[in-house]
């Protein structure tokens, strides 16, 4: 998993955000490059960065969704009678699939998840505002 200048498509509707889709086991994983007052080689290189220690940032922001979210999904969004039942923590972070890793300027990265329905099909994300923590998340959509 590489981000080069070869792989990036450029966003037509607007003129500093690139993309480019990459391939985590059998997961594709769209990736998009937003400069904010950044080089295109500095964010690439600060994207080849976070790809290069993947498995530790996926870790970081998946601990982060599951902190954030899980209580909340048994607590107010489980329904047994139509195929959501309580999990186990380990159960809810089974159904977490990264699906973007959008980075704009120099730290700010947003990790978004797919929830497999179980908010309404919402999608989660977690945020990291020094590029290598995750302490803050939302729900979108």
């Amino acid at each position: 998993m590489k981000i080069t200048k070869d792989t990036l498509t450029k966003d037509p509707r607007t003129s500093d955000c690139y993309s480019t889709t990459i391939l985590s086991g059998q997961q594709k994983i769209n990736i998009s490059l937003n400069l904010d007052e950044i080089a295109l080689d500095e964010m690439i290189a600060l994207g080849n960065s976070f790809l290069e220690d993947f498995e530790n940032k996926e870790k970081k922001a998946t601990d982060e969704i599951v902190s954030a979210f899980y209580e909340n999904y048994n607590e107010n969004w489980a329904d047994e009678e139509n195929g959501y039942p309580v999990l186990s923590a380990e159960e809810f972070r089974q159904k977490l699939t990264i699906t973007t890793v959008d980075f704009y300027a120099k730290n700010l990265i947003d990790v978004i998840y797919n929830e497999d329905g179980m908010f309404g099909n919402h999608y989660l994300i977690a945020q990291s505002y020094d590029g290598e923590n995750f302490d803050d998340s939302t729900m979108f959509g």
